[in-house]
């Protein structure tokens, strides 16, 4: 296995825990995500073509890494740019992004879209607001946006993963490892690639 497939599991692994000590939210459902996760990280990367090495460069250090990750959460119901993720932490943008990358495996745009997606979800789950409430809530311009992440990233509409967490939440969990692992803006949906809760939940 190749040091840049560890290294991209390994970031994972330091967002997550970034997160949640960022976040206070910490507990044995984070624990299984992020097992899985990386889990999922190392498969994918083994099955991945060989590819060269990457030229070292520099990441982030734990302090900017956690105040950017503070930064994209505290607001996450505004056009967030790259950019002012950059000048809340003091360094240029494209410095910034190259380190973003190096230490947690995707770019600053493509975990802006995760944590959108991430907290859609949670509200989704937790009750009955109206779907463009949520959508305003996550960042997303109006309600048609936030169904076109759903089912660029997750394979799925609002709607639907709402219907299957009323119904036990038995799929939430493999939707949740799935989009955590998941790079956006890749063109393979994940309900091509989560196997039957994915079939199950496009069905209802």
């Amino acid at each position: 296995m190749m040091r840049s497939n560890v290294e991209h599991a390994l970031g994972m692994m330091r967002i997550y825990l970034v997160e949640c000590a960022t976040q206070n939210d910490w507990g044995d459902h984070r624990a299984d995500e992020l097992a899985q996760t990386i889990a999922a990280c190392l498969r994918q990367s083994m099955e991945e073509p060989r590819q060269y090495e990457p030229k070292p460069d520099r990441k982030l250090s734990h302090d900017v890494l956690r105040r950017a990750i503070q930064f994209v959460n505290d607001n996450l119901d505004s056009k967030l740019k790259w950019d002012d993720i950059a000048a809340d932490v003091g360094m240029d943008p494209f410095s910034f992004g190259r380190g973003f990358k190096l230490s947690t495996g995707m770019t600053p745009h493509q975990y802006i879209i995760r944590c959108r997606l991430r907290r859609a979800m949670k509200l989704l789950a937790r009750g009955e607001r109206p779907l463009a409430d949520i959508a305003l809530e996550v960042g997303c311009s109006c309600q048609s946006h936030l169904t076109t992440l759903f089912r660029s990233h997750l394979g799925t509409t609002p709607g639907a993963f709402r219907l299957s967490a009323r119904e036990g939440q038995q799929h939430v969990p493999q939707f949740t490892a799935a989009m955590a692992r998941h790079t956006p803006n890749r063109r393979t949906p994940l309900g091509q690639r989560s196997g039957v809760a994915a079939a199950r939940i496009q069905a209802q």
